[in-house]
């Protein structure tokens, strides 16, 4: 099964805009957490290749150093990211990708492993990994790639399990203590950086040092 990971990333400037954090730190918070997805993803030996897609020159600096695909698409929300990533899997014979935002603090290679390899023994699927408030979709296996068109609009989780019930497809839904927390608001923020328990989480703890 050759698995493509998608990482969309907005403009840094404008990534993460429910935060009270100054441009700055937001430029370094967003930097912080590309990097640290890139190199989660490149632990995952069921992930084929690993692909950040953008319009920020930076993220492609940062794809280069650390020898992963860069693919430029316009800034018009992460469905047309998404889309653009899926005609790349379609010129080279990928039939499964994963979505993977920035965002999610405390990714953990050994659970992506496993719902690849969960995906690997079906033939066609869909595995949605929730946001903790239930309304966010934070990770999305789609097998074919071009099962349904994602939805990463309001209540996208609902719309990500609709859409592939419609297509008839095995469903599945699971909730994760790490995979399901990510940092969007600044609640989310403070429950991070009151508790740091991993590096990532501890260098954000450090963002508001910065000016």
């Amino acid at each position: 099964m050759k698995t493509a990971a998608f990482i969309p990333v907005k403009q840094f400037e404008s990534s993460k805009s429910r935060l009270a954090l100054t441009r700055n730190q937001k430029i370094v918070l967003t930097e912080l957490m590309l990097k640290s997805t890139i190199l989660t993803l490149r632990k995952c030996k069921n992930i084929s290749k690993v692909v950040t897609i953008s319009a920020d020159e930076r993220v492609e600096k940062i794809s280069s150093y650390y020898d992963v695909k860069f693919i430029f698409a316009e800034e018009k929300g992460v469905n047309y990211a998404i889309k653009v990533g899926d005609s790349i899997c379609k010129e080279n014979h990928v039939n499964t990708n994963i979505v993977v935002p920035i965002d999610l603090i405390f990714l953990d290679p050994n659970e992506i492993e496993l719902l690849l390899s969960i995906a690997s023994k079906l033939n066609k699927c869909s595995i949605i990994v929730p946001s903790v408030r239930m309304d966010g979709t934070n990770l999305l296996i789609r097998k074919p790639f071009n099962l349904y068109d994602t939805s990463y609009d309001n209540n996208s989780y609902y719309n990500h399990v609709l859409s592939s019930r419609n297509t008839a497809s095995q469903t599945i839904v699971v909730k994760s203590e790490n995979l399901s927390k990510d940092l969007d608001t600044m609640e989310d923020y403070e429950n991070i950086v009151d508790r740091p328990t991993n590096k990532l989480s501890y260098l954000i703890s450090r963002i508001l040092k910065i000016s």
